[in-house]
């Protein structure tokens, strides 16, 4: 009877044993498999333009705020005129923008690959300003307003002023047919958009997007003493490449009128 008991304790702790060592197995694999996203999500996010000028001891803290996000096609990612308490940035995928005026929608834009949004709600704490939808699955990450802030990201990133976007269904905005452009015509104009920071931050400009660009551009010749942009517009129209000539920057200090001071 003894020798019976001692031989079920014994197999009993084998059991125990056996548990414990697959357990420990299953936790190893898991924070390798953890440790692994972390890297690769690091290693995206350093490629991102938009997060480049952050110092590098920030990049894991900022990797390790992230959250990852799936979308299917359709899927609904952000709505407009929502409160909003996340950023995000594509991972994977496409995405559409789209705005809703009078009861129409019209699509605006299109983001890919290392394109960011939602960045008025957690600047600003702004309604949603467009709809977001998914057009392929797509593989966001994603930040929370809080995180955000934590991290003092909203004093140290640059957010291009992307209020034209929220403008596209508002009013009629005069154009111009396209201009037919010499090799060295374009060969300037891929370099300008390229050389450009603040649209290297608000979307990645591949080749497919600078033809876009350079199919819709127009020459025009500016008289001297024109007021191409004033200081303090909320509405952001035309964007411009200089071809020929020079300009003169001004921008007001302490309160001062526009065109106070020299740029």
């Amino acid at each position: 009877m003894g020798c019976t008991q001692a031989s079920a304790a014994k197999g009993n702790d084998n059991v125990r044993t056996s548990n414990t060592r697959v357990d420990r197995e299953q936790d190893k694999k898991a924070a390798k498999e953890e440790n692994k996203g972390y890297q690769q999500t690091m290693q995206f996010l350093s490629k991102v333009m938009l997060f480049k000028k952050l110092p590098k001891h920030q990049h894991p803290l900022l990797a390790a705020a992230c959250q990852p996000a799936e979308y299917k096609v359709g899927q609904v990612v952000i709505s407009q005129g929502d409160a909003g308490a996340e950023f995000f940035v594509i991972r994977r995928g496409q995405a559409s923008i789209s705005i809703t005026k009078d009861n129409k929608t019209t699509k605006v834009a299109t983001l890919k690959e290392g394109d960011y949004f939602g960045e008025n709600a957690l600047l600003r704490e702004e309604p949603r300003s467009a709809t977001i939808t998914a057009e392929t699955p797509l593989s966001c990450l994603k930040i929370t307003r809080e995180k955000f802030q934590e991290l003092g990201l909203h004093e140290q990133l640059q957010f291009a002023n992307r209020k034209a976007v929220g403008a596209g269904g508002r009013r009629q905005v005069a154009t111009k047919p396209p201009s037919p452009k010499t090799p060295q015509e374009t060969a300037l104009i891929k370099d300008a958009l390229l050389q450009n920071m603040n649209l290297q931050t608000m979307l990645k400009l591949d080749e497919a997007r600078l033809e876009a660009v350079l199919a819709v551009l127009w020459k025009e010749v500016v008289p001297a003493g024109t007021e191409l942009i004033r200081e303090g517009d909320m509405t952001a129209d035309y964007f411009y490449v200089v071809q020929d000539g020079s300009f003169d920057v001004y921008i007001s200090d302490q309160g001062e009128e526009p065109g106070g001071g020299s740029g």
